[in-house]
This record gives C-alpha cells, structure tokens and sequence, in this order.
C-alpha cells in the first residue's frame, strides 16, 4: 500500500484506532495532545462522537509525526478529496495487497494487554476461554482471585481505549 495509508495502519495498529478513526484523526493536533496531555484525544469518525483518550507508548510520538509530514487538510484524508473517496481507494489498495485493517486494532488490544497484565494474551498461547484465569494465575504466581481482578481490570482499560466501555467486547480481540 502507498505510504499514507501506511501511516494509517500504523496509528491503527500503535493506538487501537478505528478505520475511519485514522483516517479523520489530525495527527498534528494529537501531537500536540501528547505534549500537553501525554495521550491522543480522539474526536472525528469516533462511534456516537463519542470522544476518547488514547495513551500514547513509547515510539508513538515518531508514528504521529510521520503522519503528519503527509497531513495537507484537517486529517489524514487528502485535501483534494473526501472521505468516502479516500476510504475507496484505501480499501482498494488494502485488498490488492491481500490485507485487511481492523487486525491492527487486534494487534493493539493484544499488546496492551500484555503491557498491562504482564502475560501474553490468552489468544496468543491459546487458553481456552474457561481455563484463562486459571493459566494466568499461574503464569503470573498469583491467586486465581487476583488473577480475575488482573484480567478484568485490563479488559476494562482495554476496553475504554478502543471506544466500547464494555470488558466483554474484549473477548473477541483477548480470547
């Protein structure tokens, strides 16, 4: 795929962005967020306008400013078109090169999980829905109670990053 779309794929995959998230996001305006704030705020293209932070990790900071050397308008969508054409021509491009968008968001609830948590996903070492809180009591030495609460919290927080505010919407990214 061309480079901005690039771009996209990488904020997508970095902050859990929606397709149409990464597309309106003004990556010189989250720049500033993340000096002032220490995460993005999301706005445009958000599910209900709903408005939501986004931590930004380490390395976020050099993925924003790639994408704004490409910002020519108020968002990532070239100033000479509007978004319904820009999402053509990037769905377009995605399915020439035999990929697709939304396991970016995937890749971000799984690796933000592990940042949280300290252990892998559940999907990633393929513990069964049932026995996860008992594989993460023991990969992590603790009681299945404080295992529970570990998971749950993360889910949580996860779950607040993507924009759903609901844990069990985690299930179909965490396992």
């Amino acid at each position: 795929v061309g480079e901005r779309i690039a771009c996209l794929m990488e904020m997508q995959r970095f902050f859990g962005l929606r397709f149409k998230e990464s597309c309106l996001i003004s990556p010189k305006q989250a720049l500033k967020d993340v000096q002032k704030h220490g995460h993005i705020t999301l706005r445009a293209g958000t599910k209900g306008g709903k408005k939501r932070n986004v931590p930004c990790r380490p390395g976020g900071i050099a993925i924003l400013e790639k994408a704004a050397s490409f910002q020519d308008g108020r968002s990532m969508v070239p100033k000479s078109m509007l978004y319904v054409q820009f999402r053509t021509e990037c769905y377009a491009q995605a399915k020439l090169a035999s990929i697709g968008f939304h396991g970016e968001r995937h890749y971000y609830a799984q690796s933000r999980y592990t940042e949280i948590t300290g252990a892998p996903a559940p999907v990633h070492v393929g513990w069964p829905r049932r026995g996860r809180i008992k594989n993460l009591a023991e990969f992590l030495g603790v009681s299945e109670d404080d295992a529970k609460k570990i998971d749950s919290e993360a889910r949580l927080e996860i779950s607040k990053e993507l924009g759903h505010n609901r844990e069990d919407v985690t299930n179909a990214y965490l396992g």
